[in-house]
């Protein structure tokens, strides 16, 4: 698919961005995940909550007894032994309450709940911390059941050992945070467990409410009056010349007097029936219209997805917008590599105009906004975020829906934070699905 007129339609490129990996040429950087790791996924089902953890031999080792003989590996001999320690961890350290009940997990099938991947032996180089213990993986699926469909669910997660990649001079490392991949209600979004803010509580009713999308102020209705008597004088002025003057006076000037007073009543009756705003109320509509566009990718339903996106942007650029995104978002799906907004930060948005705008000659106005988009790329067995920069000149106009963004001209993008990047990235977690397919591991920058 080629990006270009998507960058054209809505600069929303930062809603898979984050799924670049790095250039061949970055690979050499140690990998930030060199320690200690966990993917984390939950899935809140109508009969239970599903948890699939997949942690590598370093996290298994900082957490648990689980005896190996070999550090560097797990033999299948080892593997029942290493199950029951994490079991046994995530019983303690993992908080489940359903409708405020607290439940326990279902003792896991050996034989489907846990996996064993040794990873690919030449990614260990990137690992110098830990090697070949930050590379290989073991999966496990706890399930905790819900006698009826979960209306509110509380998950509190207590296990946080040292991130030493970041330790400082002195050999104090910060505990790390997971990033969770969380399935709720219709809604994909990323979730971050921190040491201190350990606890996520999500409800149904949020979700069936629509207090996902973000309130943007109504159309303000106008009186209507009668159309103002400057310019029904000067259309009449223009006419009567044109009809009773003479033949030099209608060539010479009622023309170009007739269209202008024409031109003066379409823009008067254009701006009939909406009080535009004023900069300030033109900022607070222009927010949370461009914050719902990436919340609506949140979505898992595509009829969703559609109607949420069409609370925020109109006419052809709805289509375009819908078309490209969301099947982009489904290719990488099936790559394995998928990108999630978790926060948009409006920097500076400076309205240029206010009045008939757009192509369709509609009350509105026109933004030129900075703003930042932190994301998060999920794969199975690793997780990294990235920020980017953009800056875009919006048209908003007066829908018969409401307050919708019309047009956008891309200005300006830039990557502004990054972690760096190895061929970890790539690669995937082997044969826990989702390796990355040529084409879709190192996407452009700019989509």
């Amino acid at each position: 698919m080629s990006t270009q007129p998507y960058l054209r339609g809505l600069a929303l490129a930062s809603l898979v961005v984050c799924a670049a990996a790095s250039s061949a040429g970055e690979s050499g950087r140690l990998d930030p995940k060199d320690g200690p790791d966990v993917d984390l996924r939950i899935a809140v089902e109508d009969d239970e909550v599903r948890f699939q953890i997949i942690t590598n031999l370093a996290f298994l080792d900082e957490t648990t007894e689980a005896y190996r003989e070999d550090e560097s590996t797990l033999d299948p001999s080892e593997a029942p032994a290493a199950m029951d320690a994490l079991v046994e961890l995530f019983r303690r350290d993992i908080k489940v309450k359903v409708h405020g009940a607290t439940v326990a997990p279902l003792a896991p099938d050996p034989e489907r709940d846990f996996e064993y991947d040794q990873g690919d032996p030449s990614l260990i180089p990137h690992f110098v911390n830990f090697g070949a213990r930050a590379v290989a993986r073991t999966r496990l699926t706890l399930r905790y059941p819900c006698k009826s469909p979960p209306d509110r669910v509380s998950i509190i997660w207590s296990t946080y050992p040292d991130n030493v990649t970041l330790a400082d001079d002195e050999g104090i490392a910060p505990p790390i945070e997971i990033l969770c991949r969380l399935a709720a209600g219709g809604v994909d979004r990323i979730v971050r467990f921190q040491r201190e803010e350990p606890q996520f509580i999500w409800h149904r009713a949020a979700e069936e409410d629509g207090a996902r999308m973000a309130p943007v102020p109504p159309i303000r209705q106008q009186e209507r009056g009668p159309l103002p008597a400057a310019g029904l004088g000067l259309f009449g002025a223009a006419l009567a010349a044109f009809v009773l003057g003479p033949a030099r006076l209608r060539r010479a000037a009622t023309g170009p007097l007739l269209l202008l007073s024409v031109a003066f009543l379409g823009v008067q009756l254009a701006g009939r029936g909406v009080d535009l705003p004023s900069d300030a109320e033109a900022v607070s509509v222009f927010e949370p219209l461009h914050e719902n566009i990436y919340r609506a990718f949140d979505y898992t339903d595509e009829s969703d997805v559609y109607d949420a996106l069409a609370e925020s942007v109109d006419g052809p650029l709805l289509e375009r917008l819908y078309d490209e995104v969301y099947r982009s978002l489904v290719l990488q799906e099936a790559g394995g590599a998928v990108s999630r907004v978790s926060s948009v930060r409006h920097l500076d948005l400076a309205v240029e105009e206010i009045g008939v705008v757009g192509e369709r000659a509609l009350p509105g106005f026109v933004v030129d906004a900075t703003w930042q988009v932190d994301g998060a790329v999920y794969h199975w067995g690793h997780a990294h975020t990235r920020t980017n920069e953009y800056r875009a000149r919006y048209t908003v106009h007066a829908a018969e829906q409401g307050w919708r963004i019309a047009a956008s001209e891309v200005l300006a993008q830039r990557r502004v934070d990054a972690a760096p990047l190895s061929d970890v990235d790539m690669a995937g977690a082997g044969r826990f699905g989702d390796r990355a397919t040529p084409g879709e591991e190192e996407l452009p920058d700019e989509f």
